[in-house]
């Protein structure tokens, strides 16, 4: 037989659980925000040299 786990060890599994879904997700969307960035960087650049070199050609 299976015994019922006390809630107070439920309530301490689960605010365990919680706590460490917020940091893996604290973490990811910091992560994310990182990489969108980076990119945007990188389109700004590119578009600024295609219209540096669209201007230059005559």
């Amino acid at each position: 037989m299976s015994q019922k786990p006390a809630d107070s060890e439920m309530d301490q599994a689960m605010d365990s659980f919680r706590a460490e879904m917020k940091d893996a997700i604290d973490e990811g969307v910091d992560d994310h925000e990182s990489n969108m960035t980076k990119m945007g960087f990188l389109f700004l650049g590119i578009f600024g040299g295609v219209i540096a070199i669209a201007a230059l050609i005559p």
